[in-house]
């Protein structure tokens, strides 16, 4: 799909992102629940953390399903990258859903899909070219927010 500006690869547990800012480091947890279509409760061993995916905003209601789909046809284990925290400590990032090669960003997948439009602030996201490139994508093809209805 066109998130293929981030790679993915399970076996050596790695993400590659290719940007010039450099490569932020990839982690495994596991999705604990879907807050709301761009907020999840994700859980490392015994670490529990609220993570708001990065770079969406202005979600449809049909978000949240669509993202509770994703994460039931992912592994127990999803590649999570965390960008940073915010004033209120909430950590954002985002969270590759799917199987093996099929795996995608989340943000990605909502703003190609017309679940979302891209935030302000979308820059500060590891894959920021990527959601671009989503959000462009959707706009183009009037799917979702974008079908001028």
């Amino acid at each position: 799909m066109i998130f293929s500006l981030v790679g993915c690869n399970r076996s050596s547990k790695t993400i590659t992102a290719f940007r010039d800012s450099g490569i932020p480091e990839t982690e495994y947890w596991g999705i604990e629940s879907i807050q709301s279509g761009d907020r999840l409760t994700i859980k490392k061993g015994f670490r529990q953390r609220t993570l708001q995916l990065c770079g969406v905003t202005d979600l449809t209601s049909e978000a949240k399903s669509y993202l509770e789909e994703q994460v039931e046809q992912s592994p127990e284990t999803v590649p999570t990258i965390f960008a940073g925290k915010d004033k209120e400590g909430v950590w954002y990032g985002d969270v590759w859903v799917g199987m093996g090669d099929d795996e995608e960003s989340s943000s990605g997948l909502l703003l190609f899909n017309g679940l979302a439009k891209l935030s302000q602030d979308y820059y500060t996201c590891p894959n920021a070219d990527a959601l671009k490139l989503a959000e462009d994508l959707a706009r183009e093809q009037k799917v979702g927010v974008w079908d001028g209805n």
